[in-house]
C-alpha cells in the first residue's frame, strides 16, 4: 500500500514544513475512520498558510483521502478530544514519514496522556454533562419529552466520556464499548434509556434520576482542573478574571454555570469587594477544596 500511495505523499515529504505523515488503512467495507476511502493520509505541517484541508485522489482502483493539517490544529484535536478520529489516526496509523522523531514522540505522548490534558478534558465533559442535564430536566418538567430525550441522551454520552477519562484513557469513537467495561452503572443507565419497555416519559424520568446521582459522584473529577487553576493564587477571582484566564478559554461557554454549581455544592466560596459605587460590591470566588 505504501508503494502505491508514495506517489501522492512524496511531494509533501519533500516540504521542510512537513513534520510527519501517517497512513490509516480501511478496516471494513465502509469505514468512517478513513472517510470511506481505502487509505487516509494525515500530513502534519508547520506551514502557517495551512489550517486544515482535505484532498481526494484515485490511483487506479485505490481511493485516497489526504488530510493536510497544521500541527497546532492537530494538537488542539488531541488535547481537547475535539476530533476523536484524530486519536485513532495518530495512535493506530502507520508512520510513513517523520522529521526528528516528531510522530514517534507524539504517539508516546498520546499513550502517556499528560495529567493536565486529561483533567481539562474531564472538566469539558463535566461542563457539557451539567448543561445537557439541566436543559433536559427543564424541558422534561415542561412536558417537552422529545427534546428532553435528546438532551438526556447527550448528557449520558458526556457522562460516559468522563468515566473513560477517569480511568486514564482517551474516549474513542466506540465510547460506549469503553464505558461498558469502565463504568457498568453508566452503561446500564444508557441501556435503560434506549431499550426499556417503559413509556418515553418514564424512561426519561428514570434517566434523570440516575444522571443526578451519578453526576454527584463526578463532581471532584469534573472540577479538578478549574480548582487547580484557581488555587494557583492566594486571592479570590472575579468572574471577569476567570473568563480572561487563558487556561480556561475552552470552558468559557459553561464557566458561569460551572461556578454556580460548585458554589451550591460548597466547593467554591463567594466573597465581596467594595467598589467606588455606593452600596455596590464586586462578587469574587475562591475554591474551598
Amino acid at each position: 500500500m505504501e508503494q502505491v500511495t508514495r506517489t501522492i505523499y512524496s511531494e509533501y515529504a519533500a516540504y521542510p514544513e512537513t513534520q510527519g505523515i501517517i497512513a490509516v488503512e480501511k478496516r471494513q467495507p465502509r469505514d468512517s475512520l478513513t472517510d470511506q476511502f481505502d487509505v487516509l493520509l494525515l500530513v502534519i505541517t508547520r506551514d502557517p498558510s495551512v489550517e486544515w484541508t482535505v484532498k481526494h485522489y484515485r490511483l487506479n482502483t485505490l481511493r485516497v483521502s489526504l488530510h493536510l493539517v497544521h500541527e497546532q490544529v492537530l494538537s488542539r484535536w488531541l488535547i481537547l478530544n475535539a476530533n476523536r478520529r484524530a486519536v485513532h489516526w495518530v495512535s493506530e496509523g502507520t508512520i510513513i514519514f517523520e522529521r526528528n522523531d516528531y510522530l514517534t514522540d507524539l504517539k508516546k505522548q498520546l499513550r502517556n496522556f499528560p495529567e493536565t490534558e486529561r483533567c481539562l478534558q474531564m472538566s469539558l465533559s463535566f461542563a457539557k454533562l451539567l448543561r445537557r442535564f439541566q436543559d433536559g430536566r427543564n424541558l422534561f418538567s415542561r412536558g417537552n419529552y422529545y427534546d428532553a430525550y435528546t438532551h438526556v441522551h447527550h448528557a449520558l454520552h458526556h457522562l460516559a466520556r468522563l468515566s473513560v477519562l477517569e480511568k486514564g484513557a482517551h474516549p474513542e469513537v466506540v465510547v460506549w464499548e469503553q464505558a461498558r467495561l469502565d463504568d457498568p452503572d453508566v452503561y446500564k443507565l444508557y441501556e435503560q434509556l434506549l431499550l426499556s419497555e417503559e413509556t418515553l416519559e418514564q424512561r426519561i424520568h428514570l434517566a434523570l434520576i440516575g444522571l443526578e446521582h451519578l453526576l454527584q459522584s463526578k463532581v471532584l473529577s469534573g472540577g479538578k482542573y478549574l480548582f487547580e487553576v484557581m488555587r494557583e493564587r492566594d486571592r479570590p477571582w472575579t468572574m471577569h478574571e476567570l473568563m480572561e484566564e487563558s487556561r480556561l478559554t475552552e470552558l468559557k461557554v459553561d464557566l458561569g454555570s460551572l461556578v454556580d454549581f460548585f458554589i451550591r455544592k460548597g466547593l467554591i466560596r463567594i466573597s465581596y469587594q467594595r467598589t467606588k459605587g455606593l452600596g455596590v460590591e464586586l462578587v469574587t470566588y475562591e475554591p474551598v477544596v
